[in-house]
């Protein structure tokens, strides 16, 4: 079975210095195998397409001149799109990263400065309503208004994140995906279905999906640790 490309919703583990992670970070997974890999120049085993988290080295990330950040691993900043294939057949991919912060929402992306740089701003959802068509939106943190079972802050829980439900309202995708809440989730915003995912190696982690370009039809083939049974993307 494969898959074309692996779609990221952030905390991929941007780290190149494994010296410059952050407490959060050291607290679960460290700094993961990233640094050697850079120090490598590794190749990803599979195209892949992420966004960032809100636990990353964002400075580093900032100034990157390519988004290939390593052979086949690509970062899409916020506000941004890319178009995964080519011509008729490319299935257009929107981002954006980190986690809401009502301090710095309202503040321009360009002046935010070290740990604040973990939250998006109105300018870069501004950016990607912009863009026209999205197929997939890739965000981190939850549409205002998905609505949580399960969550560290109550069964019933629903999102505050502002900015993004209306992104997803505007924009339109087929499906939106995000992470940032550690739990599968399910949820839909202006009739768009929102599909949180888990943490790396939990249920609900891994979703994979068939979608058609140009209006087609998407649908789910399964989850980890089902096996798909058609080739498309992962997320």
């Amino acid at each position: 079975m494969s898959f074309e490309w692996v779609l990221h919703v952030g905390d991929f583990g941007i780290w190149p210095d494994a010296d410059r992670i952050d407490k959060a970070t050291k607290k679960h997974d460290g700094a993961g195998d990233f640094p050697a890999w850079f120090a490598e120049g590794r190749p990803v085993p599979r195209k892949t397409v992420f966004i960032k988290g809100n636990h990353e080295d964002f400075v580093w990330l900032d100034e990157r001149r390519s988004p290939e950040v390593l052979p086949g691993l690509f970062y899409l900043r916020n506000g941004g799109a890319m178009d995964l294939g080519k011509g008729r057949d490319a299935v257009r991919v929107g981002g954006v990263g980190g986690c809401y912060g009502p301090a710095d929402f309202e503040r321009p992306s360009r002046n935010l400065q070290g740990y604040a740089k973990r939250h998006y701003t109105r300018d870069e959802i501004d950016l990607l309503r912009g863009r026209g068509r999205i197929d997939i939106l890739l965000v981190h943190d939850a549409p205002a208004g998905v609505r949580f079972e399960r969550h560290r802050h109550g069964a019933g829980w629903v999102s505050d994140a502002v900015g993004l439900d209306q992104l997803v309202a505007s924009v339109r995708p087929k499906v939106c995906f995000f992470g940032h809440h550690h739990t599968r989730a399910d949820g839909e915003v202006a009739g768009v279905r929102c599909i949180g995912l888990n943490k790396v190696m939990m249920p609900g982690n891994l979703v994979a999906i068939d979608l058609e370009p140009r209006g087609g039809a998407w649908s789910i083939l399964g989850e980890w640790p089902s096996r798909p049974r058609n080739p498309g993307f992962l997320a």
